[in-house]
């Protein structure tokens, strides 16, 4: 991902996840603090078929839904990501799986050994299948803006 890339992740993530809206802030908060966990899928024309945007976290102190980060969370005890979304046209070609491999790799080279994530929709079986499980019962702070269906999900690395 380049910061040339943030408007387009932001206009794809409007699309994608219409019930968790996110501004263009967010995104580029998450590409100035931590880039090399920003990626994208380019499909041409200067278009992108998906994106992973992924950094070192903390379980207590999961992203709150559209409000940009002003660091990251230190000391780190997971490796987060932060969203994950792929365009209709480019699903069924395993970059979701890809996706989670790049983040088990980037989480090896920070030094830790859990991912960390916000399953939000009907994501659920996903992560489920790529071995997530819910961290204390799941459950979320309401406040954090993510719904009644979301759910804190972990996986041992």
């Amino acid at each position: 991902m380049t910061g040339a890339d943030v408007t387009k992740v932001a206009d794809l993530a409007e699309a994608v996840h219409r019930d968790y809206p996110e501004n263009a802030a967010v995104f580029g908060a998450c590409f100035r603090l931590y880039p090399a966990g920003c990626h994208v899928v380019d499909i041409g024309e200067e278009r992108i078929g998906g994106y992973l945007i992924a950094h070192p976290g903390r379980f207590d102190t999961p992203s709150v839904l559209d409000v940009p980060l002003e660091r990251l969370p230190e000391p780190a005890d997971c490796y987060y990501l932060h969203d994950l979304a792929l365009a209709p046209a480019a699903r069924g070609h395993g970059l979701a799986g890809a996706a989670v491999e790049i983040v088990i790799a980037e989480a090896r080279r920070s030094g830790l050994d859990t991912l960390a994530l916000i399953a939000v929709g009907d994501a659920h079986g996903f992560w489920r299948h790529q071995g997530f499980t819910p961290l204390d019962g799941g459950l979320l702070d309401p406040a954090k803006g993510y719904g009644p269906e979301a759910r804190a999900l972990i996986r041992r690395i």
